[in-house]
């Protein structure tokens, strides 16, 4: 039989009583590293993240070259019109000169018939002399070829040399802003930037009074912008709204202007 003393129960006791009521001892491995681990699982989903989010930056830019693009062709487009307006009111001018001479020439001989009379073959022979000249169209013939290329046929590569041919034959043309304009525009098209910017920055600094200045302006901050140059885009911008307040590119320059901040 086993005897047990009575310290032996005693301690007995307490170390069962012990077990029943306390909380269980919370346990340390003191060699554990106290930096958080990251699993495999956290990394696939960062990686994840990174993708998904290179991939929405990437949609973004193609959307924005997108819109440039599109932009670029309405820009062509709208030349368009404004090249037939143009080509129309100068055709318009001509006509309305060459009436006026028609007119004067006849009062002339009117007044020569009246104060002295003359042989018909010599009337004939002066005014077919006096009315039969040709109208001196300035290199229009040349500036038509080259629009042509653009709006009817679209051989824009065409139209480019066509073009600098033109501004090289007549350059005091009262057309030469234009075709310097649509060059702008022909070298933005196919991102040939640093021409585009020489064509604009002829007219800006050549054509003062050009209708195509401001336009220009315009086009050269947004050429700015797009090489990182916010500084000088926002010089171009503020020379549109200060040189052309009430004009409707002015609006335009504006919304720029307040995108750069």
């Amino acid at each position: 039989m086993i005897r047990i003393n009575t310290k032996t129960a005693m301690i007995m006791a307490v170390l069962y009583s012990g077990f029943g009521h306390a909380a269980p001892a919370t346990v340390f491995d003191v060699n554990a590293s106290t930096e958080p681990v990251i699993t495999k699982k956290q990394t696939r989903s960062v990686e994840q993240r990174l993708t998904r989010i290179e991939n929405i930056l990437q949609a973004r830019t193609r959307a924005q070259l997108e819109t440039q693009q599109r932009l670029d062709q309405l820009s062509i487009e709208l030349m368009n019109l404004q090249g037939a307006i143009e080509e129309s009111e100068l055709e318009q001018g001509k006509i309305t000169q060459r009436q006026r001479d028609i007119l004067n020439d006849i009062e002339r001989i009117r007044t020569t018939l009246v104060a002295k009379p003359v042989v018909p073959a010599a009337i004939d022979a002066n005014i077919l002399n006096a009315t039969n000249q040709p109208v001196n169209l300035t290199g229009k013939d040349a500036y038509n070829y080259a629009i042509k290329l653009i709006k009817n046929e679209r051989k824009y590569d065409e139209a480019i040399p066509a073009l600098q041919s033109f501004i090289s034959t007549y350059p005091e043309s009262e057309l030469a802003a234009n075709a310097h304009y649509w060059l702008g525009l022909l070298f933005r098209k196919d991102n040939k930037n640093d021409d585009a910017k020489a064509e604009f920055e002829t007219i800006v600094t050549k054509y003062p009074t050009s209708n195509k200045r401001a336009d220009s302006l315009q086009k050269l901050g947004q050429l700015a912008k797009l090489s990182g140059s916010k500084g000088e885009a926002k010089r171009y911008f503020e020379l549109v709204i200060k040189d052309y307040p009430n004009d409707a590119v002015a609006k335009l320059a504006k919304k720029e202007l307040a995108a750069l901040k």
